[in-house]
């Protein structure tokens, strides 16, 4: 298990790094592929609640809506964000006998949970935000958004590894046993300070603002495990071990990426403040 568990890490972690740094329709298509099973997998934990969910229309507008930014259609965005929202809210209407507004809610949630926190990813990638910040680099080493979802990601991994040492090596208090008893207070901790020292690291390499550096590893250590909490309620609720198998020795897709999937639109926020 701990062999299948490494070497999947090993070859998806190449396969990453190999995607990010190509970018253009291979990065959109990942993404886009990563979001939709992303959501089958939360269709499938819903319903384990019993939940009815608007499973084929989310797919479609999933679809739809990635289409949509990479053909730069800012208004077809919004355009396909109401008519999601209301089509999900009417069918408590339309259907009342079988859709519940609770069923409304969980729809809403997923939806905007993973295909924003993908969505998030790919404009880090693809869109004008690398191109803002051009000036915070010392030296041109390399293509401002490649840079930018390299630090989203390592830092990432970072928070992930480095909590998972320091609770495996100095851990005793739960932090939050309730939701996943397996973290520790000291190994959040760990997350943190490892995700910050990789941030700046990585800003110091590549000749970036070390500020900004220092700030998006502060968002980044503080996000990334709030998006590992959420994800470990949602399992708790629908009391199952992982979302999915389709990763061997690690699970489903929300299992490995639930931390970029918060961190990810955070990062993004911030530096679309500090662009120009």
């Amino acid at each position: 298990m701990l062999f299948k568990r490494i070497t999947t890490g090993v070859i998806g972690a190449a396969f990453t790094i190999f995607v990010i740094y190509e970018g253009n329709w291979l990065f959109f298509a990942m993404m886009t592929i990563l979001a939709m099973l992303g959501w089958q997998e939360y269709v499938r934990l819903m319903k384990k609640m019993n939940a009815n969910l608007t499973v084929i229309t989310g797919h479609i507008w999933i679809v739809c809506l990635f289409f949509a930014y990479w053909f730069t259609n800012n208004k077809v965005i919004m355009l396909l964000s109401v008519i999601m929202m209301s089509w999900i809210l009417l069918r408590t209407v339309i259907r009342h006998e079988f859709v519940k507004p609770v069923d409304s809610a969980y729809s809403l949630y997923g939806l905007i949970y993973i295909a924003g926190g993908f969505l998030s990813m790919l404009v880090l990638r693809n869109g004008m935000i690398g191109d803002s910040l051009n000036h915070y680099f010392q030296t041109a080493m390399i293509e401002p958004s490649k840079f930018v979802v390299f630090l989203l990601v390592f830092s990432t991994w970072a928070s992930d590894t480095f909590a998972f040492a320091v609770g495996k090596l100095k851990g005793k208090n739960k932090l939050c046993p309730a939701v996943s008893p397996g973290k520790t207070v000291e190994g959040f901790f760990g997350g943190i300070l490892g995700t910050i020292i990789t941030a700046v690291v990585f800003s110091l390499i590549f000749k970036f603002s070390l500020l900004h550096g220092l700030v998006i590893g502060i968002i980044i250590a503080i996000m990334a495990p709030l998006g590992d909490l959420i994800e470990s309620i949602l399992k708790r609720v629908c009391d199952v071990k992982d979302s999915g198998n389709i990763i061997p020795g690690h699970g489903g897709i929300l299992d490995r990426f639930d931390s970029l999937l918060f961190a990810g639109p955070a990062v993004y926020v911030y530096l679309l403040l500090i662009g120009r």
